[in-house]
């Protein structure tokens, strides 16, 4: 990996090592308490339907950029023979680590920069899942699923649920008109933070340097081609399930907000 992505790489676990206990102050209870029943599962509605047509019992799985691991304990407790995920954060690997302990889930999580992970994990997985949150903080989505690719055994699936990128080009400042476009779609911008990644206690902070990347619908299609995968579903939804866009979600106007993607390794 050259110098430059790893400067943005590295950047970004710090913020999210400086993220991670806010969240934990905020949510380790609710948390808890939800997977204190052994039912309790985390995805819901449209991504919880196509799961289940792609069937998960049995699976081998690869969570990219999995954060705390909360949807891959669930994919766990849905059947998955074998369930690792992998994030560049040491504190919200430490979380995962501690929860599915806690309440006896058999996961693996391995502290990691993805566009870092090992070769000895490659050619092992059925699925590689992708989840809301993960793709802007990549600076090279190519390398990114390069690797997704490589941990894939042939024929194997790519499941992503993410948010749309279009829902990038309206203002999140609660004082601006929600629906007034102010940024392009087609940029190659990178946006830098210091305000801090507290999306669930909503606190300001001065934070380490996060950087966001932005992307397309079209520059993600065309990566998946040129690292041999084949598109078998693509839908979008006007549900905000990125905590960002719920001004956009509640508009009269229904807006792509985000998308659920699967392809499968040739």
């Amino acid at each position: 990996m050259n110098k430059k992505i790893k400067k943005y790489t590295e950047a970004n676990r710090k913020a999210w090592n400086e993220a991670m206990p806010k969240h934990r102050d905020v949510m380790t209870e609710k948390w808890d308490k939800l997977y204190s029943d052994p039912n309790f599962i985390f995805q819901k509605d449209e991504e919880f339907e196509n799961l289940n047509k792609i069937g998960i019992k049995g699976k081998r799985i690869a969570h990219l950029s999995c954060n705390n691991g909360l949807e891959l304990m669930s994919l766990k407790r849905l059947g998955a023979k074998k369930c690792v995920g992998f994030d560049i954060s040491d504190e919200a690997i430490s979380d995962a680590k501690l929860r599915a302990e806690k309440f006896q889930i058999d996961c693996q999580f391995v502290q990691t920069d993805v566009l870092e992970i090992d070769e000895k994990y490659y050619g092992k997985f059925d699925m590689v899942y992708i989840t809301v949150g993960a793709l802007i903080w990549i600076p090279d989505l190519n390398l990114y699923f390069e690797k997704a690719s490589k941990l894939l055994v042939n024929g194997g699936i790519l499941f992503i649920y993410e948010h749309h990128p279009f829902a990038s080009i309206f203002p999140f400042e609660d004082d601006k008109d929600p629906l007034k476009a102010e940024n392009s779609y087609f940029t190659d911008e990178i946006y830098i933070g210091n305000e801090g990644i507290d999306y669930y206690g909503n606190t300001t902070y001065e934070s380490a340097s996060a950087y966001e990347f932005s992307y397309t619908i079209s520059k993600l299609l065309n990566i998946l081609i040129r690292n041999g995968f084949c598109l078998t579903l693509f839908n979008e939804y006007d549900k905000d399930i990125a905590l960002s866009f719920a001004r956009l979600e509640k508009a009269d106007i229904k807006l792509p907000l985000s998308y659920i993607l699967i392809a499968r390794k040739k």
